[in-house]
């Protein structure tokens, strides 16, 4: 489901980086809540999530200029680089 990848991208940028010392055994679930809850409406926040959106529409964008490729045109560009 491509509402949770976003989810996922988007949360795992505001995620707690608990590889430091003494964050060992923390409740990363827990704190990464508290995390998002105190930045929901923050610039941070929202400048985050238009990052994410631009991230998005460009990975849309390339990916319809690939479904656009044509089997002649990608056999064209692979004799290009494989000389």
């Amino acid at each position: 489901n491509d509402t949770t990848k976003w989810k996922e991208s988007f949360l795992s940028r505001m995620a707690l980086n608990d590889n430091k010392a003494g964050m060992e055994g923390l409740d990363r679930d827990k704190i990464n809540k508290i995390i998002m809850e105190a930045s929901k409406g923050s610039r941070f926040y929202e400048n985050e999530l238009k990052r994410e959106q631009q991230v998005n529409q460009r990975i849309e964008k390339m990916m319809l200029q690939k479904a656009q490729i044509t089997e002649q045109q990608l056999k064209k560009a692979r004799a290009q680089f494989t000389c």
